[in-house]
């Protein structure tokens, strides 16, 4: 029964794994840009950051502030925030660079 168990842990788990699509381009662009490249983490991912532009591939289909604000903690205030499907509105960008470091 255990075992039992066990394998249909691992056969969700998998499943869940193959039915997430792929990961999304997004794009944050700074208002102060960078003085060297850098690799930062924000919210779990690894973004590559050189002059005004961070860039990742994020397993989300959409911005939101939440995410956002995670960048700008690590890299400063953005004047953009967007991916393959859309952007931050200035509202809502607004929020977002409230927690700038």
């Amino acid at each position: 029964m255990i075992r039992t168990f066990i394998a249909a842990t691992l056969a969700i788990g998998f499943a869940g794994t193959a039915m997430a699509g792929p990961a999304t381009s997004f794009t944050a662009k700074l208002e102060t840009p960078m003085q060297t490249a850098e690799k930062v983490v924000a919210a779990k991912v690894l973004w590559n950051c050189a002059a005004d532009t961070c860039v990742a591939k994020v397993d989300r289909k959409t911005v939101n502030v939440s995410t956002c604000r995670k960048i700008v903690k690590q890299v400063g205030a953005l004047s953009e925030f967007s991916n393959d499907n859309g952007a931050l509105s200035a509202a809502d960008l607004t929020k977002c660079n409230a927690s700038a470091k």
